[in-house]
């Protein structure tokens, strides 16, 4: 009888435990690198029902380079204004979309719906030859000594032990893997019970069109328009109630009625839930990384836990691509937690801001916040983009500093992408000039033979911003997203890695040769500790 585990190799060059949108980027991201990746999970299906629903630019630009966030386009939703408001309906916060042209050219924020994104995400997985994906299949660590990873999989009464060189540990909140190695949780102190449903309304028009973030210290909840008719509501348990009972459909509609009409809606799904504020003490031990909630779980409040999974991803995924086909010292892969912690720290540490809000329970402490944020409100300092509140920059990494040590030139900054127009019509800069890294330039630039073998050995694309000759490419955008982004930053040129997150930029009097010579020293630096910045950019 066949199994899962028929025709799998004894070595991998990555193993990715679980598969949803976390693991299944990373999978993605990985194969295409040419990495030969195995991808397992021990759920048979994808999980069919709404978890995740916010979804971020930076996040919808890493799913486009695997061709994911294109297939599920024409699905996802504008994240409409979220109000807080108090009980008495009073608004006390608006949190808004910043206008166009967006910086990314995906909607800064919008919602989706997950089992739409897992099948895309799996469906890219089993188009990638250097994937293979399997399902119903359990694995366990075997060793974690340093050197290749052993796991022992077992699937339908078998099993197969097998060894990889990477073990990305995608798998949930309760990692069986970050339990293996005995990774303590850094406890950021939020705790507190919810209930959230999702309904298919009937007429979406009987209800608000903004989000509405509940502050009513009765009953604090949030109501959340998803795409199409999709609505989810969020509420806090009170003392006394079971989560057993509260997800039957008649307390949902005892708890809704203030929203809903009788008999308004099709209850799609139900489920309590512990908000936690939870950050791994180590997200690397050798050649095992944690990713997603197996590395930190966040209160819902900024709508941050899959996007900041993802992010994750996006920033390993290209380190361990240099440091396996011998681009980069092994250090580079350090600088995956150097980077991502303080990041999902500071998502972490907002959201649990947001949500103090909300939770107040207590009348007169809930009193005193409405009295205050509506000061702040008639003040006209109660109005904020979502995107500011989150951290706009890597602060120590693989990015450059100057001299004294500060960062400059846009270093550490998502690039942009604008639209822009090629001799196939209108299309999104990646996709335009799709590349591993990207120095963009001045106008007319010419490298010479010398800069060209130097840019070839580091898997570098030419560009500049209008017109070009090869090898350099002509990036002709629609608006000035670029032009005003290298004007604010003070660079002529600037060099960008993978991710898209900018290694560093040039002022006009420097040599665009002088980028790539950074770089290449940056990448073969010798061993150094985590967080060391200046000596992993040789600055």
């Amino acid at each position: 009888m066949s199994t899962a585990l028929d025709g799998l190799e004894d070595r991998y060059d990555v193993v990715v435990l679980g598969v949803g949108p976390v693991g299944a980027l990373a999978a993605n991201l990985t194969g295409r690198c040419g990495l030969r990746t195995l991808a397992v999970d021990q759920a048979p299906a994808p999980y069919h029902l709404p978890r995740a629903m916010g979804i971020d630019d930076q996040s919808l630009r890493l799913l486009q380079s695997v061709g994911v966030a294109q297939a599920m386009e024409a699905e996802i939703g504008l994240y409409r204004t979220s109000e807080y408001r108090a009980a008495s309906g009073a608004v006390l916060r608006r949190i808004v979309q910043p206008p166009e042209p967006y910086p990314l050219s995906w909607p800064p924020y919008a919602t989706f719906v997950q089992p739409q994104l897992e099948a895309a995400a799996r469906s890219a997985l089993v188009s990638c030859p250097d994937i293979t994906l399997r399902l119903g299949v359990r694995a366990q660590l075997l060793d974690e000594k340093g050197g290749p990873v052993r796991l022992r999989l077992s699937a339908e009464g078998t099993e197969r032990d097998l060894t990889c060189r990477y073990l990305l540990a995608c798998d949930g909140a309760s990692s069986p893997v970050r339990e293996r190695l005995g990774i303590p949780l850094e406890d950021m102190c939020f705790d507190e019970p919810w209930l959230v449903t999702d309904i298919i309304v009937d007429d979406p028009g009987l209800l608000p069109d903004v989000n509405i973030q509940n502050c009513d210290p009765a009953r604090p909840s949030s109501y959340i328009c998803g795409p199409g008719r999709l609505r989810r509501w969020e509420v806090m348990l009170l003392p006394g109630e079971e989560p057993a009972e509260m997800v039957s459909e008649a307390s949902i509609r005892r708890v809704l009625a203030p929203w809903l009409p009788e008999g308004q809606g099709t209850i799609w799904r139900a489920a309590t839930y512990r908000f936690h504020a939870l950050v791994a003490k180590q997200w690397r031990r050798n050649n095992i990384f944690l990713l997603g909630d197996a590395a930190h779980q966040t209160p819902p409040f900024m709508a941050q836990g899959l996007n900041q999974g993802l992010r994750d991803a996006g920033n390993l995924c290209w380190k361990l691509s240099e440091v396996f086909h011998g681009r980069a010292a092994s250090s580079l892969l350090d600088t995956y937690e150097t980077e991502r912690r303080p990041a999902t720290r500071h998502a972490i540490a907002m959201a649990k801001t947001l949500g103090r809000i909300i939770c107040e329970r207590d009348p007169a402490e809930a009193a005193e916040r409405d009295r205050r944020m509506l000061a702040e409100m008639e003040a006209g300092q109660g109005v904020f983009v979502r995107q500011d509140l989150l951290q706009q920059a890597i602060g120590d990494g693989f990015i450059l500093r100057n001299p004294a040590g500060q960062l400059e030139g846009g270093a550490g900054r998502a690039f942009p992408q604008p639209w822009v127009q090629t001799g196939e019509g209108r299309r999104r800069l990646d996709d335009a000039l799709p590349t591993r890294w990207l120095l963009l330039s001045r106008p007319g630039w010419r490298p010479d033979a010398a800069l060209e073998r130097q840019a070839g050995a580091l898997g570098v694309t030419f560009a500049a911003l209008g017109p070009a000759q090869a090898p350099v490419q002509a990036i002709l955008e629609e608006d000035t997203l670029i032009s005003d982004w290298m004007a604010r930053h003070d660079v002529a040129a600037v060099l960008v890695r993978p991710d898209h997150v900018v290694f560093g930029g040039l002022s006009g009097e420097e040599p665009e040769a002088s980028l790539l010579t950074r770089l290449e020293q940056a990448l073969r630096q010798p061993e150094v500790s985590t967080g060391d910045a200046r000596a992993l950019t040789g600055a």
